[in-house]
């Protein structure tokens, strides 16, 4: 036992990068179910969307980041979506930065389609605004002024759902998905001005920076990183909102199980390299 303990001090790295890889793919490849810790942030936002009524006011999903981010903060977009569509509450769209354009419309398109839903009837999407926090003053006041045509050149009047929307009054929430400080300027120029509630959805990175706005009550709520987008794709399984958990359930197994397996050989490794010293002062 001691002599197979001590091989562990002594492992081959080709071995380590191969147990790395398995623990890596597994999860990834195959349904593997993990169940995460519910964070209080995650938990507010999931709670907040489920209580707003059914075809009332709307939810606005900002997609405030880029294609570097993506893999992170697209879990967290279709799964808020499907909790909404799921729900039957409206969704309003838009991005304020210029790359996050398309990256709104196709997850905004799929994620109707899984639920059948219509563009201008239940939901809307108007694709990049250019001034930023002149678009998030203008709708404080007007809203068809600052989204006067939506991504398809669609005119405002002629978007049903639209009709009854004038400012933040007619807003439930407004959810920035960003991995820079996006949310930040929400706050201060709609959600401090206009008092309509916010939202974020920030990379891991950047998640610790809003614990005061959440402390604060500044923000509803906040979904961190992957562990974000994985904790809200259980609450909506749980709840049957969703039939099966997504990529982010899976990245975070596939982290998890890397960190273990890491942990685990740290341990054996040290373990082995002790009785290694042992057994070779016995000599």
């Amino acid at each position: 036992m001691l002599k197979f303990l001590a091989k562990f001090g002594k492992l081959d790295r080709r071995i380590v990068f191969a147990l790395l890889l398995a623990a890596i793919l597994i999860p990834l490849l195959f349904s593997v179910k993990s169940r995460f810790y519910v964070d209080a942030a995650t938990r507010s936002i999931y709670d907040y969307v489920d209580h707003i009524e059914p075809n009332g006011r709307p939810l606005m999903i900002s997609f405030d980041y880029d294609p570097q981010v993506a893999a992170e903060l697209d879990p967290m977009a279709r799964a808020v979506l499907r909790h909404c569509f799921a729900r039957g509450v409206k969704v309003v769209g838009l991005s304020l930065a210029p790359q996050g354009d398309a990256i709104g419309e196709g997850i905004m398109t799929k994620v109707a389609e899984e639920y059948g839903k219509k563009n201008g009837t239940d939901y809307c999407y108007f694709g990049y605004r250019p001034g930023m926090t002149i678009i998030m003053l203008q709708m404080g006041v007007n809203v068809k002024k600052a989204l006067p045509l939506d991504y398809y050149q669609t005119p405002y009047d002629s978007l049903p759902m639209m009709h009854n929307i004038h400012n933040y009054d007619d807003i439930a929430l407004v959810l920035s998905l960003a991995g820079s400080t996006y949310p930040y300027s929400w706050i201060i120029f709609a959600g401090t001005k206009f008092k309509v509630k916010i939202a974020a959805g920030q990379t891991a990175v950047m998640a610790p920076d809003n614990y005061p706005f959440l402390q604060t009550g500044q923000l509803v709520g906040q979904l961190g990183g992957m562990k974000g987008g994985a904790e809200y794709e259980q609450l909506i399984v749980e709840a049957g909102y969703y039939h099966k958990s997504d990529i982010a359930s899976k990245a975070m197994s596939a982290i998890a199980y890397s960190h273990l397996l890491i942990i685990l050989l740290i341990i054996l490794g040290n373990i082995g390299y002790f009785i290694s010293k042992k057994i070779e002062q016995k000599k």
